[in-house]
């Protein structure tokens, strides 16, 4: 058990350190979703939005961020919607999507992941039942 533990962490350990970029002297503020594209590929879904935003400095911005996909299908997300971005104050064009708690972001791939590995610990009780 101790060893599936070691295994997990080692595996979530690179995810929760993206997480913690600096952005902490970025900016918050509400865009608008200008167009959403999502990249459906075999092993990963990804999507991004076009959005614009007024900066401090009362300039209107367009910028590229990614949002939150679900595998297969992509983003809840419409043409429309107004969604929480931070932005670099240096250069507004730098933006992003605020980051969610790790479970709300890769809950579904730590489910999936147990499936796997409760599966296989089932297949091979099954097997070694059958010699």
């Amino acid at each position: 058990m101790k060893s599936i533990l070691l295994s997990v962490l080692f595996l979530v350990s690179p995810f929760l350190l993206m997480a913690q970029e600096a952005t902490e002297n970025w900016v918050e503020t509400e865009a608008t979703i200008l167009e959403v594209h999502n990249k459906v590929k075999a092993k990963s879904t990804r999507a991004f939005a076009m959005v614009s935003f007024t900066a401090n400095d009362g300039n209107q911005y367009e910028t590229q961020v990614e949002l939150l996909a679900i595998p297969i299908f992509g983003t809840t997300k419409a043409v429309n919607d107004k969604i929480t971005i931070l932005y670099n104050p240096e250069t507004p064009q730098l933006a992003k999507t605020p980051s969610k708690s790790f479970i709300e972001s890769y809950a579904m791939y730590l489910l999936i992941g147990a499936g796997i590995i409760f599966s296989f610990f089932n297949l091979k009780k099954a097997w070694a039942k059958r010699q």
